[in-house]
């Protein structure tokens, strides 16, 4: 593999990082569907790699020798919950793993170059800026306050108040992890454009990046 900074992606691409329930998902598919770029949301990777794990390996063992085709994966499992909480759970334990994150960073980085539409993509994650594309044409970085983003999952969930300490608990794990683990932490790039999204509804945060993505690129 490549090393992390010498990658040049052959197409455009907007990377965009950020914490869990901090909006980055809707973000990318917004701004996806605005430019006619492709969409990658790296995490459904890690579930669907988890999913594969669960399935094929119940004895836990083996993990860099699970086989995974994210194109097939895909057009075979269509109507799999991938956001389970065992996937969930699985995918977090996965994502730590040295030999995996770099089969699945290969497969992130051929999709940048070779997006299905042609144009470019958008990829969000939370590595993406600082190892997947270090060189994308524009960086973004997305959180928002955790009970905030505790709240969004509930809501997404649709899960009554009563569930809220325990996402609000596995949400400040799930960060924790993400910030502390040797391979790929989360963290904000140099160059990267902060977005705090607290108070912020959808459509103005896709505003703001908008309005960051028309100064910096000549995409629109």
């Amino acid at each position: 593999m490549q090393k992390l900074s010498s990658f040049k992606n052959k197409k455009p691409v907007i990377a965009i990082d950020g914490t869990a329930g901090s909006g980055k998902g809707s973000l990318a598919k917004k701004i996806s569907q605005k430019l006619d770029f492709d969409h990658l949301d790296s995490g459904i990777l890690y579930r669907a790699f988890a999913f594969q794990f669960i399935k094929n390996n119940p004895s836990n063992k083996g993990l860099e020798n699970i086989s995974f085709d994210l194109k097939a994966f895909l057009k075979e499992n269509k109507s799999i919950n991938l956001r389970t909480e065992e996937i969930s759970k699985n995918a977090s334990i996965i994502a730590k793993n040295k030999i995996v994150r770099e089969r699945l960073i290969s497969v992130q980085r051929e999709f940048v170059n070779n997006p299905p539409g042609g144009k470019g993509s958008v990829v969000d994650g939370r590595d993406i800026s600082t190892v997947i594309v270090p060189n994308a044409e524009i960086k973004l970085y997305i959180d928002a306050n955790i009970k905030v983003r505790a709240k969004r999952r509930q809501i997404q969930l649709e899960l009554e108040d009563k569930h809220f300490d325990e996402i609000l608990e596995t949400m400040t794990n799930r960060d924790e992890q993400d910030k502390t683990r040797k391979n790929s932490p989360l963290k904000k790039s140099k160059d990267s454009f902060f977005i705090e999204t607290s108070n912020l509804d959808e459509n103005t945060v896709f505003e703001i990046a908008m309005d960051i993505i028309k100064k910096k690129t000549d995409f629109i």
